[in-house]
Formats: C-alpha cells, structure tokens, sequence
C-alpha cells in the first residue's frame, strides 16, 4: 500500500488530510487526487476487506458487489450447475464478481473502458487470481459478433451480466435505462441459457417481464440487490419464483404461488418487522402464516402477536402502550414508563425523523422505541422495549 494514502487513512478528519499532504509539499491537483483516493478506499472497506490496496473511482465503487453478495451469488451457481469451470463476466468494472468467481473457477471479463480495465487488472491481483482471469478490452455489444470472441465462449458454463446502472450519467432504477439494456439477455442465450443479472435494489419487481427467477438479496439488514436467474439457476423450469434471501445467514424463502390472507389487528404483545428483503420480495404473508401472526394493516408490513417468536428474518418489539398521534399524550407515557432515550421508525405515516426528536421524549432513563404507522386504517404511535426471551 501506498504509505501516503496508508497515512491519509489514519486521518479521521478531511481538513487534517489536506494540511498534512499541503506539508509534504504536494500541487493542488495531487492533493485532490491523493484525498479522493483515501476516501474510496475508506468507503471501499465496506465491500471489501482488502479495499487498501485496491483501486477505485466512484461510479465503479457505487456499483461493485460486496465481497460477501458476490461470494453468495458464486456459491449459489455452482449449488445449481454442480461443477463451473468457466464464466462469463459482462461488465466487470472493478472487478467484485470476477475476484469472487475467479476463487473459484476461470472467468472471461469483459470491460470496455480502459481506465476501469486497469483497476480490473490490479485488484484481481490483490486477491491473486489473475492465472484465472482472461481480459478482454471492449464493448460487448460488438464482441458477441466478433469470430474469435465467440470461441472463446464455446465451453462457458455460465454468464454474470452487471448492466450499467447509470443512464444518462446519472443512477437509475429503470431497467429500460441500462447499459446494456436488459434486454441485452436474449443475445447472451445465444451462449449460455444459465445466465445470472445484477440490477438496482429500487427496481419496481413487477416491470420484470422474463421467463426468470427474481432474488432480492439483503446484507446486515440492507437490501443490496436484485438478482434475475435464468436456465438451470432457476428453482423450477416450468415456473417464476420470486425469492428473498438475507444474509451472512444465508436464508432463503420461495414465495408461495397461494397467496394468504393474513388477519388485521390491532397491536399484540409483540410487534415483528420483516427483513426489507422478505418486505420487498412480498413475502409478508408467507410469514404472517407461517408464524400465525396477524398485520397492523394489510398494506403495512408490521406483524404482531402476543408470542414472542426468535428468527434472524425478524426483529420484535415488546409493546408497552400505543396512543393517537397527540404529542403531549405521547411524552407522558413516555415519562410514565420511564423511557427516556428513544429510537424512532415510520412506515405508512407521514414523519419527519430527522425532527420527531424534538417533540417526543420521555424522562425517563431506559431507551425505547416509537414506531408511527397506521394501526387498523388510523395513525398511531406504538411505544415499545426492545425485544429479548421473555
């Protein structure tokens, strides 16, 4: 690593950044690149635990997979096709998914900007698997038609196709949007059915039209990604699922092709909110029946019950009151149960959390939780414990 930018790390502060590298007697210009290279690096150590020696900029940082998605996705398309020796990478960028499916087997990475080829190359060698990786400078769109390209596909096992997400300069969640555009996927089967796209976390599901799987993918509590999964690496050949899988757990539900009609109520002992995977996925009902539990309201996805049920796919709140969005109301409860530190959430109500705080709080000393939402078809603010066995 770079002693400099191996210091510049060591700088909490940006200010202190900048007079340190000003006293080392660097231009203006290095300045500025030597503190947008820290600060990659710095952010890249949240996809990756090697981001100190690798090379970034932001828009192919922004779209990288995470070390720990791209291991997911790569044990999952050897789960499914039993042995890959070679893939196709469309799209590469810096190089997430190559790393993490080169560990496994020989990848072909295509990449058509220069500049990005070359942090490609050199963060495929921080992990040492360039004896894996074959690169290849150029725009996909014309490669497909070249001969000698083609060849090179012959004996690939499978595809990871990662769009650009950034029509028009700016970030999108509109498929119709990409670079290439999704459609792109038809062209691809030409060379191997078992294909495997990333697209945005925002997408709308139900704009996915294609004969695929849908797999939203949360990390730590955070939806990271969509995934479409075609050919073999779909569940069943005859049928769409829709799949929510959480991670580093690494659970997976199938949502059921019968949809359940889960009860309202109105708050129970416990308040149970669902990973945002399984939320995104529609998987709400599959839960509620599973667990025998019953929603706030049928359009928000808070669940209740009067057990206490433990499962990584849900965190629980034990409820201790719930008022009428009346502010004064809510902070002599809040005092009475002696709450005083107090986390906010809202869902299906219209609330400013970055200002709530200043108009409800308690007085007393323990930490509690207000979440507004709607119970039954009416806004209330539901206090609560955080949940431990009961």
């Amino acid at each position: 690593m770079d002693p400099i930018i191996d210091k510049l790390s060591q700088i909490r502060d940006v200010k202190k950044r900048r007079i340190f590298l000003e006293k080392k007697g660097f231009s203006k210009p290095e300045i500025e690149k030597q503190l947008e290279e820290v600060h990659l690096r710095i952010k890249g150590k949240k996809k990756f635990p090697r981001a100190y020696q690798m090379k970034f900029n932001r828009d192919g940082l922004a779209q990288a997979s995470s070390k720990y998605v791209a291991e997911y996705r790569t044990w999952k398309m050897r789960q499914k096709l039993g042995v890959v020796q070679k893939s196709l990478d469309v799209g590469s960028g810096v190089g997430g998914d190559t790393i993490a499916m080169s560990l496994r087997w020989k990848v072909l990475s295509v990449e058509r900007s220069p500049v990005t080829m070359a942090m490609l190359k050199h963060n495929v060698q921080v992990y040492n698997t360039g004896k894996n990786v074959d690169f290849i400078l150029g725009d996909i769109l014309k490669l497909v038609d070249d001969i000698e390209f083609q060849k090179k596909l012959e004996d690939i096992d499978c595809i990871f196709f990662d769009p650009s997400r950034r029509g028009k300069g700016k970030r999108t969640v509109k498929i119709e949007e990409y670079e290439p555009s999704l459609s792109f996927v038809e062209k691809l089967k030409d060379f191997s059915q078992n294909i495997c796209v990333k697209i945005a976390p925002g997408v709308d599901l139900s704009r996915i039209k294609y004969d695929c799987d849908v797999e939203v993918i949360s990390y730590k509590g955070e939806v990271k990604e969509v995934v479409l999964w075609f050919g073999e690496f779909k569940v069943s050949s005859d049928k769409k699922h829709i799949l929510a899988t959480k991670l580093p757990e690494k659970i997976t539900w199938i949502q059921k092709q019968k949809r359940y009609k889960v009860p309202v109520s109105e708050p129970k002992e416990f308040i149970y909110e669902p990973d945002p995977a399984f939320i995104k996925a529609h998987l709400i009902s599959d839960i509620a029946e599973k667990y025998n539990l019953h929603q706030l309201n049928e359009k928000i996805a808070y669940l209740t019950s009067d057990s206490y049920i433990e499962t990584p796919i849900m965190k629980s709140y034990h409820v201790l009151a719930y008022e009428n969005l009346d502010y004064d109301v809510i902070n002599n409860k809040l005092s009475k149960l002696n709450l005083g530190k107090i986390d906010f959430k809202a869902r299906g109500v219209s609330i400013d959390l970055k200002t709530i705080h200043k108009y409800i709080h308690g007085t007393g000393k323990q930490k509690g939780l207000v979440i507004f939402t709607k119970i039954i078809d009416k806004p209330h603010a539901i206090i609560c414990e955080y949940s431990t066995m009961r």
